[in-house]
This record gives structure tokens, sequence and C-alpha cells, in this order.
């Protein structure tokens, strides 16, 4: 019975993307940076009981990075929407994400048997993503950040964008690549 316990927070991090798009939208910053700690904190306790306990299931294996990105990507929507983060780096973001999810899709059709995985410098970028959030929720609710850790963090991101793609299109890309021209 306590297997499903991954599953089962996984569910409740699905569910906390909601209110923390409406609380940055309608400026309830400290909710939604609260909220937002508790959805990481339970990515973080999921992972820990799946690999602790052995607790891992297909559906946790498919809807654990599917909760994490909904969360990413309702949160940077909301944060775009409320004016707290530029449009254009919201446009870059979403391009990426665009960029890997139509090349992953076409691995995926080519290569029935293979997946595309995740790469180191995806793996820096998300991180780094969590973190401009945060910080941007801190600055929103509490103003005692400088403004220049936000351009840190948003360089960071930016940073990552680029090795992540690259390594991306230079791996699986080639991959596609050379399946077309065949």
């Amino acid at each position: 019975m306590l297997s499903v316990l991954p599953n089962l927070i996984t569910g409740i991090r699905f569910l906390l993307v909601i209110p923390i798009s409406i609380g940055i939208y309608q400026g309830n910053d400290i909710l939604a940076l609260s909220l937002f700690v508790v959805a990481g904190l339970s990515d973080w306790l999921d992972g820990y009981l799946a690999r602790k306990f052995n607790w891992i299931s297909d559906f946790g294996q498919f809807a654990d990075p599917l909760a994490d990105k909904c969360l990413v990507l309702a949160t940077l929507l909301a944060l775009a929407f409320s004016g707290k983060l530029p449009l254009w780096f919201v446009y870059t973001m979403l391009a990426r994400d665009g960029i890997i999810l139509i090349g992953a899709m076409l691995f995926l059709l080519l290569f029935e048997d293979k997946q595309a995985l995740p790469n180191r410098w995806g793996k820096h970028y998300t991180g780094w993503t969590i973190a401009l959030f945060i910080i941007v929720l801190i600055r929103s609710s509490f103003d005692f950040l400088p403004l220049f850790i936000e351009w840190i963090a948003m360089s960071g991101v930016l940073l990552f964008i680029c090795l992540s793609l690259f390594n991306y299109i230079n791996k699986e890309g080639r991959i596609i690549f050379k399946e077309f021209l065949w």
C-alpha cells in the first residue's frame, strides 16, 4: 500500500500547479513561493521514496517528469503574464522546449525502441530555471534581493539553454538527420 506514496506525492504536485499559477498572476507571491517550494520538496521526496524502497512504477516514471514540466511551464507563463519576467526571455525558454519536444517526438517516431535521454545540461537548465523562479518570487514578495541576482540567474538559464540545445542537436539531432538522409 505504501508503494503508491510516490505517485500520490506526484499527484499533489500536479494539483499545486493551479494555486501557484493563480497566486503569481494575482500578485500573491508569498503564497506562490511557499507552494512552489513545497512542490520542489515533493519532487525530491517522491524520487527519494521511489529509489530508496524500490517503489518505482511505470506511472511514476511517466507522471513525475510530466508534473515537473507542468509546474515549470505554468509558473513560467504566470510569471510572464504577470510581467515578472521579460517576454523575450519567456519566448526563448518556450522555443527551447518546443525544439526539444519536436526532436523527441521525431526520435520516438523514427526509433520506436529508443528514447532520447535527458542530458546533464538539460538538468542544469532545469535547476537554474527553478532557482530563477524562486529568486523572482522572493524579489516580488520581499524586495530585498538586488536585481542583478535575477539577471545572473537569467544568464545561467540562457547559458544552459544554449548548452542543452547544442548537446541535443549534436547527438540526437545527428541521428535523426542521418535517418532522413538514408
